[in-house]
């Protein structure tokens, strides 16, 4: 998705500032500056203030959705998440990427879904073209790979992640694990 360079600067230069400079509960004030340079929020979506929000047209919030203090969206490309997900302080999410694989470390730019009662625990990393599944927790300091898809309704931790136990919700709607 192109973005005009004035919409850019224009966030760089205010819309980020009027979203950090906020006062700590005002949620709907956020929500207003983040739908006014074309992000996707919920009504009931929460927005951390001191989060760092680098593209919001390329961002979608579902109900109940979280970013956490200081947690870094890069959403060159868009970036989803779930409704009632999470992600906590300090973890990145991260659109943009160089490949390592390749010679000369080519640019990476694919979308992100946070799906669902998804968790990304404190000072995680999700990288471009991840998708963290249905109710998945991935541990504190986790690392989703690009294109990595975790299993759902799992407990996942390390780097990169994998899933070490099976989470349990009564409450939770689908098929059991």
């Amino acid at each position: 998705m192109s973005v005009p360079g004035w919409k850019q600067t224009l966030w760089r230069t205010i819309g980020a500032r009027l979203f950090r400079c906020s006062p700590h509960v005002a949620h709907r004030y956020r929500r207003g500056v983040l739908r006014f340079f074309g992000a996707q929020v919920h009504n009931r979506a929460k927005i951390r203030r001191s989060a760092r929000i680098d593209c919001p047209w390329n961002l979608t919030m579902h109900e109940l959705a979280i970013v956490g203090d200081h947690a870094i969206i890069n959403c060159s490309s868009p970036v989803t998440l779930g409704a009632r997900s999470v992600v906590s302080q300090l973890s990145i999410v991260s659109t943009r990427m160089r490949s390592p694989q390749q010679p000369g470390h080519p640019r990476v730019d694919e979308p992100i879904v946070i799906e669902n009662d998804a968790w990304v625990a404190a000072d995680s990393l999700v990288l471009s073209g991840a998708v963290v599944s249905e109710g998945t927790v991935v541990g504190a300091r986790g690392l989703v790979d690009p294109a990595q898809r975790t299993d759902p309704w799992t407990i996942s931790v390390g780097q990169p992640t994998r899933a070490i136990k099976q989470r349990e919700y009564a409450a939770r709607s689908g098929s059991k694990p």
